[in-house]
């Protein structure tokens, strides 16, 4: 190998080292966001803390994030990525597809309610339906689309439904944490969604009676 051919080695490596260690840095920071954001708080939570939690300068927020929103928002989409790959997992050994979708919104209620960072995000964040159809909602048409073809949905408009599910899960989030409603009354809320896909409201009801699995 000549000088020249080294040289060219050396370039072309050098960025990718370059981008391996950005992406770390940008990881760390929305991990030590997604932190302290749960412990604190996300109004409480200052770049200040996110950069110490980090252990990196602001120097290298800046190069990453233009404000504290920017990286509340990355925060809480990766999140959701998260959130929507452990559903994946803890539905899959479901056999019953309805059962299965049930669990799922179940979980994201549940967890609204159970961490605060996640009441903060549906209650007072005006993303969360746009992050929530990018991160959960296409899940849920790749599962409506499967159960349909196995003869087990009736779904005339997977637009419709998806758009009637995820509305009504986020609504049901909502009245929980406004102590509107409660837990068994969530349940019925599930049933009264789950009717959407084609089954009726006494299978639906005989479905939340079960144990719900969560993660």
């Amino acid at each position: 190998m000549n000088g020249l051919q080294m040289a060219d080695e050396t370039a072309s490596k050098k960025p990718n080292r370059s981008s391996r260690r950005r992406a770390k840095s940008r990881a760390a920071l929305i991990e030590a966001a997604r932190e302290t954001m749960s412990v604190k708080g996300v109004d409480a939570t200052t770049i200040a803390d996110i950069t110490e939690a980090a252990d990196l300068g602001f120097g290298t927020f800046y190069n990453h994030f233009k404000s504290k929103d920017e990286i509340v928002d990355a925060a809480m989409s990766d999140m959701v990525e998260r959130l929507g790959d452990e559903i994946d997992e803890l539905i899959a050994p479901i056999d019953d597809p309805f059962f299965a979708q049930i669990v799922a919104w179940h979980q994201v209620v549940s967890l609204a309610v159970s961490e605060p960072i996640w009441g903060w995000f549906v209650l007072r964040s005006s993303k969360t339906l746009n992050m929530l159809n990018e991160g959960l909602m296409v899940r849920f048409r790749r599962d409506v689309e499967k159960a349909i073809q196995a003869g087990d949905f009736a779904v005339r408009d997977i637009d419709v439904v998806a758009n009637l599910v995820g509305g009504g899960v986020l609504s049901l989030v909502n009245a929980r944490l406004s102590g509107v409603i409660d837990d068994a009354q969530v349940l019925e809320g599930l049933a009264m969604l789950v009717t959407h896909l084609g089954i009726t409201p006494e299978k639906a009801r005989k479905l939340i009676s079960k144990p719900i699995p969560s993660l």
